[in-house]
């Protein structure tokens, strides 16, 4: 135990009000906050820091923000941090990663930190990565992200070992139980119709593992309309089958963006009671999940980089603020209220709002991993984006930024 540190003149949301010309506001506590051991033991709403001797961090009014999750992201097959390239065009992209896969498996120790120190300037401390294992490199990808991950304090972790190419008629099996072996918690999956070619096969597999190992499970899902519905819902009465409500989440799940109203509910209910996440990647264009209805079912949606800079796409920001701010655009959020509540997407139950529009977080007893930015509020620094000027996790700081 330490006696810890004071964080001091910090902006507190405490709610958002309507004012009588209809608009929104938000209620900002110049707080102090108490931290030891990485947990917040200490909230003073509306005080200063008491002067007792312990170190204060003086915040300069700027406003606590909880830490992002990036709960989709390829740290293993990436070109950022280093050389220039962008993807050749007319290229099938599983043929150029095969071609590619040993390369980019070489640079894991470089490209992987790299992109983690993006990630961290940008708020995030938690990832979620999904790692290949396949035919080309077998587990030495999971092996190598792990030394980078295991070597580092200022994030939080899970590794999905993810068969990007396939089970291949059940040769890839082995070699995902021994990524879990070396240290993987979630078994990934992929369009087990498209993909695999046999649905009720590639979830056999996929379940028995997990299952057997104590493991989560990832589905990658890319297959759009009735198809992709049909894969959704067989993942569905395979969780309920065996049990692992809470410990299963979809991946992209593009089949619900082009779904009929009726069809989302019916299927967001199933996720709900089965307490599957949904996880999604939010851009200027293509399709977009339906948020509201998921939301308003109690689905967990999350938000994640997915492929940043690599044979897939040049781009990449690692930004899941620029996602928040895309995603407000996109689903016509413009008040403070609406804008303040797509929060939660990037940063799980830290970023919810209660329906009466006020904020539970930061109270005694949650993980101390936030950052400051100067905002008035988090509609402000979502809408204008404000830079993150100090990232801590678990009490420690991890991140200094500058202004350009």
């Amino acid at each position: 135990m330490t006696e810890g540190w004071w964080l001091d003149r910090v902006g507190l949301e405490a709610a958002i009000v309507e004012r009588a010309d209809g608009a929104y506001e938000t209620r900002v506590d110049v707080s102090a906050v108490r931290i030891e051991d990485g947990v917040i033991v200490d909230v003073r709403r509306g005080e200063r820091a008491p002067g007792d001797g312990r170190r204060v961090f003086d915040a300069g009014g700027m406003l606590l923000m909880p830490a992002l999750r990036d709960m989709h992201i390829h740290l293993d097959k990436t070109f950022y941090g280093g050389p220039w390239r962008a993807p050749i065009p007319g290229r099938s992209w599983l043929a150029e990663e095969e071609r590619l896969l040993p390369e980019m498996s070489e640079q894991i120790p470089v490209r992987s930190n790299a992109i983690l120190d993006l990630l961290i300037s940008k708020g995030t401390t938690e990832v979620a990565a999904h790692c290949n294992v396949d035919h080309i490199v077998g587990t030495r990808n999971v092996e190598r992200l792990l030394d980078v991950l295991r070597s580092r304090a200022d994030v939080d972790w899970t590794v999905i070992a993810y068969p990007q190419h396939g089970l291949r008629d059940g040769t890839i099996a082995p070699l995902l139980e021994e990524a879990l072996g070396l240290g993987a918690t979630v078994v990934g999956g992929i369009d087990p119709a498209r993909i695999e070619g046999d649905v009720a096969k590639a979830l056999d597999v996929t379940f028995g593992l997990a299952v057997a190992h104590g493991a989560g499970i990832d589905f990658h899902l890319h297959d759009g309309g009735s198809l992709g519905l049909y894969e959704i819902s067989q993942i569905l009465s395979y969780v309920e089958r065996t049990g692992w409500q809470g410990k299963v989440a979809l991946s992209n799940a593009n089949a619900l963006s082009g779904a009929s109203p009726d069809t989302v509910r019916a299927l967001a209910d199933r996720l709900a009671a089965a307490r599957v996440s949904v996880g999604t990647t939010v851009g200027v264009g293509g399709s977009l999940l339906p948020f509201a209805a998921l939301e308003q079912a109690g689905v967990e949606v999350t938000l994640g980089s997915d492929s940043i800079m690599d044979i897939l796409t040049p781009f990449g920001p690692g930004d899941l603020v620029e996602q928040l701010w895309i995603l407000a655009q996109r689903t016509g959020a413009y008040d403070e209220w609406g804008i303040a509540r797509t929060l939660h997407y990037a940063a799980g139950d830290a970023g919810r709002w209660r329906a009466d529009r006020t904020r539970a977080w930061p109270a005694a007893g949650d993980q101390a991993s936030f950052f400051l930015t100067p905002a008035t509020c988090s509609a402000e620094a979502i809408a204008r984006r404000t830079p993150r000027r100090y990232v801590f996790h678990r009490g420690v700081q991890v991140y200094a930024g500058k202004d350009l």
